[in-house]
């Protein structure tokens, strides 16, 4: 969840990519590269910046994309109904209180 939190804060662009793409950007010497390149399953995510240039990738189970998923959503509902949260509401709305 910290990853997707990250990302949207910093408008990063999250995107599928296939495993032949995923598996150029791993360093076959990296011995947790190697473990991900034998890797069949999941899901293989590219993080660009807003310039397009890639931060990172990784892979991750399905079952784990979609709290991540789930979890951005969330994110942007609150963020568009934040407005709404914080809005002080006028004297004639209030006027029932008293």
């Amino acid at each position: 969840m910290a990853l997707a939190d990250y990302c949207t804060k910093n408008q990063l662009k999250t995107e599928f990519i296939t495993k032949e793409q995923h598996d150029a950007l791993i360093d076959p010497d990296n011995e947790d590269g190697a473990w991900v390149l034998r890797r069949s399953g999941g899901i293989r995510l590219k993080i660009t910046s807003q310039s397009g240039e890639a931060i990172f990738s990784l892979r991750i189970e399905e079952n784990i994309w979609h709290g991540y998923a789930e979890h951005v959503a969330d994110w942007y509902k609150f963020a568009e109904n934040s407005k709404v949260l914080f809005q002080i509401p006028s004297k004639d709305e209030t006027s029932w209180l008293v």
